[in-house]
């Protein structure tokens, strides 16, 4: 089997899953969108869509990354959530067997959508006196 084949990186993937007690699913339901995989650190789990070829398995290491980087579980704020971004890319690239020119295309896309402008948050709604109703009409 190539080292670099698609069945060889899927079973690296599993590999370093394994090395790291990290439970990696490949769901079928995200094939075709490979972009809606996600971690749960917490749980020491990942899902990913299949892996096929070189994107797919660096969303897969990248997701490892948020289970296994330093800095990979951060969320809370922008700042934190590109940090912990960086952090998974950054693990994903040291761990990967070979790291392709269209892997890095990959990871810059994925970088760039957290480099949009964020819009402020939504102040929440005032809290009503005790007893009183509040008006949703005017909350629209």
């Amino acid at each position: 089997m190539d080292s670099h084949s698609p069945a060889a990186l899927r079973a690296h993937a599993h590999a370093l899953a394994q090395a790291f007690g990290v439970t990696l699913l490949e769901g079928s339901e995200l094939t075709g969108k490979p972009e809606a995989a996600f971690a749960v650190p917490v749980h020491r789990t990942v899902v990913v869509a299949r892996i096929t070829d070189e994107s797919t398995y660096a969303i897969a290491l990248h997701e490892l990354g948020h289970v296994e980087a330093p800095f990979g579980g951060l969320h809370g704020t922008p700042s934190l959530q590109r940090e912990a971004e960086d952090a998974a890319w950054t693990w994903a690239k040291h761990y990967a067997l070979v790291w392709t020119p269209f892997m890095e295309k990959v990871a810059t896309w994925a970088r760039s959508s957290y480099d949009a402008p964020q819009l402020p948050p939504t102040p929440p709604a005032p809290a009503a006196p005790i007893g009183q109703q509040i008006d949703w009409e005017n909350w629209k």
